[in-house]
């Protein structure tokens, strides 16, 4: 089993929704662990309600390697976790997300480093959480592996959970 897991989340809701989740990405550590900075950590903004913190993530530990937004209404962010998703991490997320914007898309594509698994997660406006893997994928170091086999095997993937 590999140890890094890449989880790449894209959002879709009102700029309002958009506007308070970049600010609280603004102002947070993005360290895979609690106190490594002055400002709090993701887990203590968006952790879920436990003690332990792979509990509060769903995963033994996180890093935001990227953030952005592509208009007002598109919230991009790549983290890496340990093992697999963070997902009570994400269920959090979204959780805070309707409660501003009810027509929020939260939508995700994951793979660990060896490909095996890759997988989507989609999660529901009544916050149910669903995910399709596929363990089919040999790795392969050819020139364009990515394109070739790793993103038509995420659009296959999102077309069985109807995800445009």
């Amino acid at each position: 089993m590999a140890n890094t897991n890449t989880t790449i989340v894209k959002i879709e809701a009102s700029k309002e929704a958009i506007d308070f989740l970049y600010e609280k990405f603004e102002n947070m550590n993005d360290g895979r662990y609690p106190n490594e900075g002055e400002t709090p950590h993701i887990a203590d903004v968006f952790g879920a309600d436990a003690e332990l913190f792979i509990d509060k993530v769903g995963s033994k530990w996180i890093s935001i390697c990227d953030y952005y937004s592509n208009d007002d209404t598109e919230f991009i962010v790549n983290f890496e976790s340990a093992w697999y998703p963070p997902s009570d991490l994400l269920k959090e997320i979204h959780r805070q997300l309707i409660e501003i914007d009810s027509d929020t898309i939260f939508t995700a594509r994951y793979w660990d480093e060896a490909y095996d698994p890759i997988g989507i997660i989609k999660i529901t406006d009544t916050g149910q959480y669903i995910t399709k893997e596929d363990y089919s994928i040999e790795y392969d170091d050819e020139e364009y592996f990515w394109d070739e086999v790793i993103s038509p095997a995420f659009e296959k993937l999102e077309k069985q959970l109807n995800i445009k």
